[in-house]
């Protein structure tokens, strides 16, 4: 994936998570919005590590 489409798709993961939150603090409380925001926060984490701290491979 280039760099242009994982910041895309991490911005999108942002706001799902944000939007979980949301639900999560103003409505019903109900399992989907915490496994909905558990797999987004792990997605959240590769994303970084994918984008930021993962180590270049070298070509020869």
């Amino acid at each position: 994936m280039n760099r242009f489409f994982s910041i895309v798709l991490l911005m999108v993961i942002i706001i799902n998570t944000i939007r979980y939150f949301y639900y999560i603090f103003t409505g019903p409380i109900e399992a989907y919005y915490f496994v909905m925001l558990a797999i987004n926060l792990a997605g959240l984490g590769l994303g970084i590590y994918y984008l930021f701290f993962q180590k270049r491979k070298q070509r020869n």
